[in-house]
């Protein structure tokens, strides 16, 4: 029996993978509209996380804070009979991806940090990239049902190696969604339009991924901007795992640290629940002080 605790954006159609694969999956989400979706795609409702770990062997968790992590890998700790795993695929620090390893093994419980990249498009395809810290038995044991999730499984090394892999790319991720929005900003200022852009920057150097799966389905209609998500709190949540993990190991970013305090001003001034790519609309309204 496996467990899905957190059926949002990402772990709803994961979940739903597995479940389609024929697996028996008990599933927990706080929210009531995300667990009757879950149900829709074969899983059985639980009433909280204790049931959850209660019922099952391996659980995977996909949740949007480290207090939130925490407490509930604490929960599931404590309810798992010796012997299961979890697997957290948020985005946590390193640190505590090992400090909540080695609490599960006081319990006979493994962990692995199994945080994702490829966004809802990518779960929903199961193409996710999925970078995994962990001990090499634990990780063999759950790469089927990773497989089942992912079309790219990396295994890196011990506990935490996951979550390092996961802010690394993070940062290459926001530096260039910036760099793009930045460009946005300044060709709607001398009357060129975002679609138009795009098109040129396609046939040079700039094109990437972000470009490709973020960027161009938001601007030419493909999928419309969604405010009433915490799109800028999420990704500066990130962007300050990133900062911290460098302080850490003494290692300066001198764009990272920097693009780190815009989005903490955009949160601060209340911008948070903003879609990720409304950064060039708070360029365009002044919103960033001026160095």
């Amino acid at each position: 029996m496996l467990g899905f605790i957190g059926l949002g954006t990402m772990g709803l159609p994961m979940s739903g993978h597995l479940a389609r694969a024929g697996h028996r999956v008990l599933g927990y989400d706080p929210s009531a509209s995300a667990l009757s979706a879950a149900v829709q795609q074969g899983l059985a409702a639980c009433s909280d996380a204790v049931a959850v770990g209660q019922g099952a062997q391996i659980v995977f968790t996909c949740l949007p804070s480290q207090n939130v992590v925490r407490a509930t890998v604490n929960t599931l700790i404590a309810s798992m009979a010796p012997g299961g795993v979890i697997v957290d695929c948020s985005t946590i620090s390193p640190q505590l991806a090992g400090e909540l390893a080695a609490d599960a093994a006081k319990h006979d419980i493994g962990f692995l940090d199994a945080p994702l990249s490829g966004a809802g498009a990518g779960a929903q395809a199961a193409t996710l990239s999925i970078m995994v810290g962990g001990e090499a038995a634990v990780f063999e044991r759950v790469r089927p049902l990773l497989e089942h999730m992912g079309k790219h499984i990396f295994h890196l090394g011990a506990a935490g190696s996951g979550q390092t892999a996961k802010l690394c790319q993070n940062l290459i991720l926001v530096s260039t969604l910036s760099g793009v929005m930045e460009s946005v900003a300044l060709g709607r200022a001398v009357g060129i339009e975002p679609q138009r852009l795009l098109e040129v920057m396609d046939t040079c150097l700039a094109p990437t991924r972000v470009m490709e799966v973020l960027v161009k389905p938001k601007f030419d209609g493909r999928v419309p901007f969604d405010h009433s998500t915490d799109g800028l709190t999420m990704i500066c949540k990130d962007i300050t795992l990133v900062r911290e993990l460098a302080e850490r190991v003494g290692v300066h970013l001198p764009v990272g640290s920097r693009i780190q305090s815009l989005y903490q001003q955009a949160v601060e001034k209340g911008h948070g629940r903003k879609d990720l790519l409304a950064w060039y609309e708070l360029i365009e309204q002044g919103v960033f002080e001026a160095d």
